[in-house]
């Protein structure tokens, strides 16, 4: 929760009221989302058309929010397609918030203008920021929540996850790192470096008519 905002400029731990200024100061996950990626992973797995890629490998991420009392189950994934690899069909047997889960696959904005945040407000990223041709499912699930537009009330959590599918075949090993001892997959899985920089700017719910020049 230390830092500085790099959309808004106020620490991340400000306070007005007696209240954070943000709302959403840090993004957690959970044992809950976690188990939802694996349900997920199981259902992939024995989807016969999509094994047959064994060079598959992308990142597929899960987000649950509670803002202005309404709860918000998104899913994503991102990979060197443009369609997502993660279809409703997918979602199957998820034993969480059962029926509750949607995908997302906002259209992503190539250069540092044209961003928005979970708000669904304009905002624009720091040139410094280096482009990425395949951004993370956690960027996706920032988008697609932001273009919800929720009504801006009160923020209860925010939480999101992100786990790795590799085929048996594939060769990269940016994602190889979070592949989990024993197992096919890895909930450990984060998103990249350049992804990890916009985060701060997409979770900034501070309304733009708070933010002085």
């Amino acid at each position: 929760m230390s830092g500085t905002c790099p959309r808004c400029r106020y620490a991340r731990n400000k306070k007005a009221g007696g209240k954070l200024l943000h709302g959403i100061p840090e993004v957690t996950d959970s044992k809950q989302l976690r188990e939802v990626l694996v349900r997920i992973d199981r259902n992939l797995r024995q989807d016969e058309a999509l094994m047959q890629d064994e060079t598959a490998s992308f990142i597929m991420g899960v987000l649950e929010a509670k803002i202005g009392g309404k709860e918000y189950f998104l899913v994503a994934s991102s990979g060197r397609n443009p369609d997502p690899w993660i279809e409703k069909k997918h979602l199957d047997g998820i034993t969480y918030h059962p029926g509750a889960w949607e995908t997302v696959n906002p259209q992503v904005p190539e250069r540092h203008t044209g961003w928005w945040t979970v708000r669904n407000e304009n905002v624009d990223l720091d040139t410094s920021i280096r482009s990425v041709s395949n951004p993370c499912a956690a960027i996706k699930l920032l988008l697609g929540l932001g273009r919800k537009k929720p009504a801006w009330k009160s923020v209860e959590y925010l939480r999101m996850s992100e786990m790795v599918f590799v085929g048996r075949a594939a060769d990269d090993p940016s994602k190889r790192q979070w592949h989990g001892k024993g197992a096919t997959s890895s909930w450990t899985a984060h998103s990249c470096d350049a992804c990890e920089a916009r985060i701060p700017y997409l979770i900034c719910d501070v309304p733009a008519n708070q933010i002085v020049d």
